[in-house]
């Protein structure tokens, strides 16, 4: 048997489900994951939603299975970053220094409760 066979078996998954719902009920997890706030820009959020909806996809069949928030900046919004485009809802926060944005912990958690997420970034 080839190695490329052995490699593509060892990655095929033995079970099926089809939600993030039916996923932690059939590994009796506790905490359902359906929406991601991510506080960050540029090419982090970019690749943090691209391997989570890969994820999604080869998991459930449906790459937009977890739901994604994104912060946003004007500066942001201005240079209508990629990452704003793959979101699913955005929220405005001050723009300048990330202490203003990406860094206030306290932003984020007030984002996070408002938005009802389950997971911050």
């Amino acid at each position: 048997m080839s190695q490329g066979m052995i490699n593509n078996r060892s990655l095929e998954k033995d079970f099926t489900v089809a939600s993030p719902e039916e996923f932690v009920k059939r590994f009796k997890g506790t905490r359902v994951i359906n929406k991601v706030l991510i506080a960050n820009n540029g090419i982090a959020a970019v690749k943090c939603m691209r391997s989570i909806r890969r994820w999604s996809y080869e998991m459930f069949k449906f790459e937009r299975s977890i739901r994604f928030v994104v912060m946003v900046t004007p500066e942001d919004l201005k240079a209508n970053a990629e990452y704003i485009k793959m979101a699913d809802h955005y929220v405005p926060v001050p723009g300048g220094a990330n202490n203003n944005n990406y860094a206030n912990v306290e932003l984020i958690l007030d984002i996070a409760l408002r938005c009802q997420v389950q997971v911050r970034i």
